[in-house]
């Protein structure tokens, strides 16, 4: 197996073509489904990227994750795209993401979801190059 990729999110048809289209490449991929289950995946073994969502559980989620995966010496270096489609939500649910406000991004990159397949790939291609 090449790199390994953790895929965070709560979209079950999702993380399972991510899953199909990365496993197709020679990646190794996990999946969790919140923010609890990616850092149980993260505390059993360090994926080399992460592809997380923001809003699962909570509205923030993802964000709750990424924010504690850089705050940790283990963790603060691995590359994280946020993928999802909070920015559409930033007016009916501002509250859930002021905490954000004024603090350095916690992501390497964001992809706005939908995104294809395609372009996921090249993104973490050029991650992990």
């Amino acid at each position: 197996m090449g790199k390994s990729i953790l895929v965070v999110d709560d979209d079950r048809d999702f993380t399972y073509m991510v899953k199909a289209y990365f496993e197709a490449r020679d990646y190794e991929v996990r999946v969790a489904h919140n923010g609890a289950g990616g850092k149980q995946e993260i505390d059993q073994a360090i994926p080399d990227i992460i592809l997380l969502d923001v809003m699962m559980d909570t509205d923030a989620d993802g964000f709750n994750l990424a924010f504690e995966l850089k705050n940790d010496e283990a963790t603060k270096n691995i590359p994280i795209i946020i993928l999802s489609g909070f920015t559409d939500h930033l007016t009916d649910k501002a509250k859930s993401f002021e905490f954000i406000m004024e603090k350095d991004w916690p992501a390497t990159t964001y992809m706005k979801k939908p995104a294809s397949l395609a372009s996921i790939g090249t993104t973490v291609e050029r991650l992990l190059a």
